[in-house]
């Protein structure tokens, strides 16, 4: 079955694949007769992946990260904003066409792979969905489980038989099976030990130099993202900090945020230690700079939200850069 979409002419790396504008969400936390309550998951978030990127969403927990990637494959609806793949809106309306050009790795594959199922009937099933010839079904199946470093002894096996670096790769090959355009990958290392996250880490740096494939990296780690992303957005309470080029954004941090995530990092040798800089507490403040209540250098202006500034080619939210 041949792809309806040119892989060579999405390929381009100047080209726009997916465009995010002005995302806003908003849950309600109580609801009475006088009183409504909202907790802001992300407010006004906009930033773009071009073909063969990889974009890193870095942030700690409850920043927003993977609420984008949600809204992004129309697991949830946003209150406002737009969402472009290829120039079409995708905004909550994604065609079962759509939906083949975008896929996701979920962070635990424990829980995401079917444990009644052998790996083969795993990586296969979008195949079926698709209508792919049963003929051509297995010559797929068996070139995308090598593609991910497995070999095809592995496809008789059930989930429970592999470790818990074999099941995620299966998972990619399975999000990969369909040659998508862009992979939205949520924290698909979290649940390795360090030796297996960095192979993860690098398979996926070599699915997106050699087949082309556009991923969304959600972490918490700015190491990993450091090491992987060509671009990278900085999230705090739903909200973006700062967002610009990796080399940018790892070697010369503009924003405090962003700052406190770098000096977190362990050393690379206990000679190298340095004093950590005490994180204030948050006050959950609901006005001004939503980072003002842990921020080191807050100031009375802080009171007041900041405009995005452009610095250097990247963006950031904060009145003192």
């Amino acid at each position: 079955m041949k792809l309806k979409w040119n892989l060579k002419t999405v390929m381009d790396s100047s080209r726009q694949l997916l465009k995010v504008e002005n995302l806003t969400k908003k849950y309600v936390i109580k609801n009475t007769f006088f009183k409504r309550e909202y907790f802001t998951a992300l407010e006004d978030v906009s930033f773009d992946v071009k073909s063969g990127q990889i974009l890193g969403l870095v942030g700690e927990s409850g920043s927003g990260k993977s609420t984008i990637g949600k809204i992004i494959l129309n697991l949830i609806k946003p209150d406002e904003g737009k969402i472009y793949l290829l120039d079409k809106d995708i905004t909550g309306k994604l065609t079962k066409e759509d939906r083949k050009k975008i896929s996701i790795i979920f962070q635990d594959p424990r829980t995401s792979l079917n444990p009644r199922y052998k790996i083969k009937d795993i990586v296969e099933e979008p195949l079926i969905v698709y209508n792919y010839p049963k003929t051509q079904r297995k010559e797929i199946v068996e070139k995308v489980i090598k593609d991910v470093g497995l070999d095809e002894t592995f496809l008789d096996r059930y989930p429970h038989e592999l470790s818990g670096g074999q099941r995620q790769r299966v998972a990619i090959a399975r999000a990969i099976v369909l040659n998508p355009l862009l992979v939205v990958a949520d924290e698909p290392t979290s649940a390795l030990d360090v030796t297996l996250q960095l192979q993860i880490v690098n398979l996926i740096k070599k699915l997106k130099d050699e087949k082309g494939i556009s991923f969304i990296f959600i972490s918490h780690d700015l190491n990993v993202v450091g090491y992987l992303a060509d671009y990278i957005v900085v999230l705090y309470k739903g909200k973006i900090m700062e967002k610009g080029l990796k080399e940018n954004v790892v070697k010369t941090p503009l924003h405090p945020y962003t700052k406190l995530l770098l000096q977190s990092l362990p050393p690379d040798h206990p000679k190298n230690r340095k004093t950590f800089i005490a994180i204030k507490e948050d006050t959950d403040l609901k006005e001004g700079c939503e980072f003002r209540g842990r921020c080191p250098n807050a100031q009375d202006l802080c009171k007041q939200k900041p405009d995005y500034k452009t610095i250097d080619g990247r963006e950031v939210y904060c009145h003192f850069v």
